[in-house]
């Protein structure tokens, strides 16, 4: 109300004791109110009570007044701010702080996180892990293992074995007409026999010792001799084969792996069909020890043993079971019928893992593999990789690269659609880049020295193939041939036996294989 009202002598001191009356009569009244405010007397009386008002005097103000005479202008906010303008204002001060890198390539990278969305279907995983079809049957190690080393690949290696006999046994008999000999000539059953004692070989770990020593009556093993002499082995040895070799040099024209390619596609759709992956997967490169005489040998120093053939394996990170591979023949020979700006290691990664495509699968990769377009392809068909990268790959800002002012254990982001980049800093002048398209947050672990979870989940799943390989090695059947095909023969063997443990019991820690394997394997494939 305004406060030209007409004073009365009745009128109570402080105005509020009537406003009562005031909302009560304040219809009735407004046209005196307006009438009056125009009379001397009236302002006279404003007057007298301007100057009455030079004395102080203490007002007790009611609940909800906001006249002027009592109102104080604040500049303090309230601590209960509403959250609408709280996430504005906190949006404001996230985009003062956004960043934005380019690459040398002249793709952008910015240090905004992405909006969380709900779970991406490159990471709904449709399959469901576990024994595959045709090993449902299974139910001990030497079931699982037959159905790797199957009767097909048995009787190839009869039959060619034969063949190879009979042409070098033919050609020994007309250089020598008075010495003629006769080829007895060997089964599926012989053949079987053979590979067991190759698997007894390396349970016992004599690999190393020569054929003498193993069939020794005095340092020997009693059942070495029980089940094959020592010279049938050692013709099997020297004449085993695995392909037709009068058809070998028009086909070593086309594919360096003609001697062994029929037994290898053989074992490797078998592989496939007895296992179905979880949701991750690992791959990684693995030498198989050789000084034999080989064109695509190849030589990593890193490696025990130096100088190998290298397979390039792509395996079940739960269960360590292998599940494709990829021999290296040549660079080259990597980038057929692709473009010419397609990466060959980007083509060798997609074709490892072109089974289980489109099935909502992780894969994870060493900086030998990893680069942004094959993140692109991958997530192009419902798969997520995770995986560090290389420094000097073009895509990589220069912000992200080693520098010793940053401080350790500390750890930049940058995003770029579904990509993420990360660079960690395990220790001064050193920095670790990670790629991942399976999470875009900056989750931390600070139990585990301020580690992120992109590099905990990387560190768990990307030793699988070495897993792999330390299983293989101890036990390993391989002798030392002078023929690069036995080596793969003896590969394709001791990965066998590491899919056939996985295969009867995947749930089984990689140690525990390792101590039950020799006890149980001995005597199921020698009497396969």
């Amino acid at each position: 109300m305004t406060s030209n009202k007409r004073i009365d002598a009745n009128q109570p001191k402080h105005w509020h004791e009537c406003a009562e009356y005031f909302n009560n009569e304040s219809d009735d009244q407004d046209d005196d109110v307006n009438s009056d405010s125009e009379d001397p007397e009236m302002l006279y009386i404003h007057q007298d009570s301007s100057d009455e008002s030079e004395d102080p005097v203490m007002v007790e103000k009611a609940p909800g007044d906001e006249s002027d005479a009592s109102y104080v202008k604040s500049d303090s906010t309230s601590d209960e701010e509403p959250p609408r303008r709280r996430a504005k204002r906190e949006q404001q001060l996230k985009q003062s702080e956004i960043k934005i890198f380019t690459a040398r390539s002249g793709r952008q990278w910015t240090t905004e996180e992405p909006p969380r969305r709900n779970i991406l279907q490159a990471n709904v995983l449709r399959q469901q892990n576990g024994i595959g079809r045709a090993a449902t049957g299974v139910q001990t190690i030497r079931e699982a293992f037959q159905l790797l080393m199957t009767q097909d690949i048995v009787i190839l290696i009869v039959r060619e074995t034969n063949r190879r006999a009979h042409l070098i046994i033919e050609q020994c008999n007309n250089r020598n007409p008075g010495k003629e000999s006769q080829w007895k000539e060997t089964d599926s059953d012989e053949i079987c026999v053979f590979i067991g004692l190759l698997i007894l070989a390396g349970v016992h770990r004599v690999k190393n010792e020569t054929l003498g020593e193993l069939w020794s009556m005095i340092d020997g093993r009693p059942v070495f001799r029980a089940t094959m002499a020592k010279h049938r082995f050692k013709i099997l040895f020297r004449f085993c084969r695995f392909d037709k070799i009068a058809t070998r040099d028009e086909r070593l024209k086309k594919d360096k792996l003609a001697p062994v390619r029929h037994l290898w596609v053989m074992f490797l759709a078998q592989l496939r069909a007895c296992y179905t992956p979880g949701g991750f997967l690992t791959v990684d490169e693995q030498l198989i020890p050789t000084r034999g005489r080989c064109n695509f040998r190849q030589y990593i120093p890193s490696k025990p043993g130096k100088y190998g053939l290298k397979i390039f394996w792509c395996c079940d990170s739960d269960t360590v079971y292998p599940l494709n591979d990829e021999v290296y023949l040549e660079r080259h020979s990597q980038a057929t019928g692709v473009g010419r700006n397609t990466s060959p290691f980007c083509n060798l990664v997609k074709r490892l893992v072109q089974p289980w495509i489109n099935t909502g699968r992780t894969i994870t990769t060493d900086n030998y593999f990893t680069s942004a377009q094959l993140a692109e392809d991958l997530l192009g068909v419902q798969t997520s990789l995770v995986g560090t990268i290389r420094r000097n790959k073009k895509e990589i800002p220069q912000e992200l690269q080693s520098d010793p002012y940053r401080p350790e254990q500390s750890s930049i982001f940058c995003f770029d659609r579904q990509i993420t980049l990360v660079s960690y800093v395990p220790k001064k002048r050193h920095a670790v880049i990670l790629l991942s398209t399976l999470r875009h947050d900056k989750a931390i672990d600070n139990e585990k020295k301020n580690k992120l979870e992109i590099i905990l989940y990387y560190n768990e799943t990307k030793g699988d193939v070495d897993r792999m390989d330390q299983m293989v090695q101890p036990y390993s059947c391989k002798r030392k041939p002078k023929r690069w095909p036995m080596t793969f023969f003896f590969n394709m063997i001791d990965v066998g036996v590491v899919a056939a443990f996985c295969s009867v019991d995947n749930k089984k820690s990689t140690m525990e294989r390792k101590e039950t394997s020799s006890s149980t394997l001995i005597f199921v494939t020698i009497r396969l």
